[in-house]
């Protein structure tokens, strides 16, 4: 789909250019040309969003270190990732600008606990976008497409869960409608 002048958004292939007449970024923050696409990911895609994965890891170390990652996380993720492209129950997708993968969401579908309502939700693993191309609205379209996909597959919704001092992604992820259901503590020892 094409996001034309009129702001309507018009179909080509698989893949959605975003390009509302608003300015991108370049890496160093210079005004460039415009708009971005979002595809579902290949294998080949692997390499460059677990890249993003462990800079997504080094960011939330600051929230928490918990979020430290292992001596092999990027190559464990590269596998993992690789592997969800060619799954029929999870999703990947990836933004890219110029053929540059600045952006990723990851999930699966995963069923609810067996003591509630049945229910099946598109459970978001990762999303990230690269802090130069932040709010041109890169994460609400990765965010876009996992929905139309747990539409796709049946699933009654979407979850996520994000770092409690994430303020920023929170406030993001509730103007996408998302709220609150639980929270998740640690105790370390």
């Amino acid at each position: 789909m094409l996001v034309g002048s009129s702001g309507r958004l018009h179909h080509e292939q698989r893949h959605i250019r975003y390009d509302s007449g608003m300015e991108r970024r370049t890496e160093k923050g210079a005004p460039g040309g415009t708009g971005f696409t979002v595809r579902p990911g290949r294998r080949n895609d692997a390499t460059e969003a677990a890249r993003l994965w462990v800079r997504s890891a080094e960011e939330h170390t600051l929230y928490d270190p918990v979020y430290t990652t292992a001596p092999n996380a990027e190559k464990v993720m590269r596998r993992f990732l690789a592997d969800l492209s060619g799954s029929s129950h999870s999703c990947l997708f990836v933004a890219e600008i110029d053929g540059e993968v600045i952006g990723f969401l990851s999930g699966e579908l995963r069923e609810g606990s067996p003591a509630f309502k049945p229910k099946t939700w598109a459970a978001v693993e990762d999303i990230y976008v690269v802090p130069a191309h932040r709010s041109l609205g890169i994460g609400r379209a990765l965010v876009e497409e996992c929905n139309k996909w747990a539409h796709e597959k049946g699933a009654n919704g979407v979850s996520l869960q994000v770092a409690a001092g994430n303020l920023r992604a929170r406030k993001f992820y509730e103007r996408l409608g998302f709220h609150e259901v639980s929270v998740y503590e640690v105790k370390e020892f």
